[in-house]
């Protein structure tokens, strides 16, 4: 879904730009509205399809920790109390209460690498040098080359990350769904 919404968009936004440079190729267009045109088609082209990457990928992020707070909810009577934040809460409360050990489940390790991603994009404007911990952003980078960079001293995320950050969450949601389910079935384990 978010993955659609985010292709959806991109088409829109090529869109806005053809439109703006047939615009810009008419013949008795106001210096000012030239101007102008001009602008937000630079800015359409050089930031607004990063801002909107991110924008997604934090979004499916949100997503992700909802998913889990209602999960925790349905599968168990207790409420979740953690003195931790982020998924370390889950897991901490997935492990204690469930006896589901959400570091064996498909992904995790990238979901995490996500989070450190989420948090520095969130917490220090995605600049690895105001980040908690430079080292572990530039470690988590050179794992998931294939969905994030470095530019600039700032994190950049790339498409593919949408796509396998989508799939993670569906697979990694899944695989919850069936452990949860199946130690119900068998508490014993």
């Amino acid at each position: 879904m978010h993955v659609q919404f985010y292709n959806d968009h991109k088409q829109l936004v090529s869109n806005q730009i053809a439109n703006i440079d047939q615009e810009l190729e008419g013949t008795s267009i106001d210096p000012k509205r030239r101007r102008d045109l001009e602008m937000a088609k630079y800015i359409y082209m050089n930031s607004y399809h990063h801002h909107m990457m991110i924008s997604c990928f934090l979004t499916m992020y949100s997503h992700l920790e909802e998913c889990l707070g209602v999960a925790s909810r349905l599968f168990s009577e207790k409420k979740l109390v953690s003195k931790k934040s982020g998924l370390d809460r889950f897991r901490e409360f997935f492990e204690a209460e469930l006896k589901v050990k959400l570091t064996e489940g498909p992904y995790w390790s990238f979901i995490l690498d996500c989070e450190k991603a989420r948090n520095v994009l969130l917490h220090a404007g995605g600049n690895i040098a105001l980040a908690r911990n430079r080292k572990k952003t530039e470690d988590l980078v050179k794992r998931n080359k294939d969905c994030f960079s470095i530019e600039d001293s700032r994190i950049v995320p790339k498409e593919q990350l949408l796509v396998k950050f989508s799939k993670a969450i569906s697979d990694f949601a899944e695989w919850l769904t069936d452990k949860v389910s199946s130690e119900s079935n068998n508490p014993q384990g």
